[in-house]
């Protein structure tokens, strides 16, 4: 239903800017040069709209698209201004002034957003998809816009960070491309390469978490206890799940989990299960003492 109205005020609007062309070419008295800097601008504004429609369906690298949205939109405002600047130099020249002084103050925390947004994207460090740590959140980039971060965390909550303080914060990023060995400089995988950079390439997610576990569990035998848990979600996550036993000290004990997964999402889906299963695999002799002792206190 969202998208009919979009639709449909689309289709009024589009109306509503062609009955202003054609008023303004037909039945206004404008001087002919000035007439034709409004007809410029209207159809500038037009093959700007469609432009960015059209990049933005095809472009999938969102610093490419953003790149070629600020260029257009640059030579949009370009023209307006000349067409300002034809009606009165010396009042265009004052209106450009304020503008650049009221946005400067106005939109200070937006500007921030936008500068950080494209020193992010720029810098590669993460894109739409990732699965990433930041500000002790893990979730994946559902969208990265010039003004936020849109995370999805394991428990479906959506969380919207600013880009400054994206910028500002430490970013562990679990999804890379994967590494394959070195091709042939020719003009095959030249094209690929170039296609690889609107489309994205593909990668491969290696999420890991420390698990704290009690100092009375055998660490020899937490292979053994674990490994059913790992072939069962095997085929969930496309690789099988390992671990590894960290530095212990006294009454203490860790673990760290590793699961690589071509798609974030499955980890999303099925670590929590998975987590659940692994501990209750390492104390079932603990769950089902406690359990039987609590089935007696009933009894009795």
């Amino acid at each position: 239903m969202k998208r009919i109205f979009k639709i449909i005020f689309k289709i009024i609007f589009w109306i509503f800017i062609i009955s202003i062309g054609i008023w303004i070419y037909f039945f206004s008295e404008l001087d002919q040069l000035l007439l034709n800097l409004i007809l410029i601008n209207i159809f500038v504004y037009v093959l700007r709209t469609v432009l960015i429609e059209v990049v933005g369906s095809i472009v999938k690298n969102l610093l490419s698209r953003y790149i070629f949205i600020i260029i257009v939109n640059i030579v949009w405002i370009v023209f307006i201004f000349l067409l300002l600047f034809e009606l009165s130099p010396i009042y265009s020249v004052a209106i450009l002034s304020f503008l650049i002084v009221a946005i400067s103050l106005t939109f200070q925390g937006i500007i921030n957003n936008i500068v950080s947004g494209i020193l992010l994207l720029s810098s590669g460090g993460f894109e739409v998809g990732d699965l990433i740590q930041t500000n002790n959140i893990d979730g994946i980039i559902k969208e990265i816009t010039l003004n936020h971060i849109k995370l999805m965390d394991f428990d479906g909550s959506i969380t919207y960070i600013p880009n400054r303080v994206a910028f500002n914060s430490s970013v562990t990023r679990y999804s890379h491309i994967e590494l394959k060995k070195s091709d042939k400089l020719d003009l095959i995988n030249v094209i690929k390469k170039v296609k690889k950079s609107f489309t994205g390439a593909r990668k491969l997610t290696r999420y890991t978490k420390v698990v704290e576990l009690l100092g009375t569990v055998n660490v020899e035998k937490i292979d053994e206890l674990v490994e059913p848990v790992f072939k069962k979600y095997e085929p969930m996550f496309g690789t099988k799940p390992y671990f590894y036993v960290n530095n212990t000290v006294a009454d203490r004990l860790s673990i760290t989990l590793q699961i690589l997964s071509k798609d974030p999402k499955l980890i999303l889906e099925y670590f929590d299960p998975f987590l659940k299963d692994v501990l209750f695999q390492i104390y079932q002799n603990e769950i089902n003492l406690d359990w039987n002792n609590n089935k007696k206190t009933e009894f009795r």
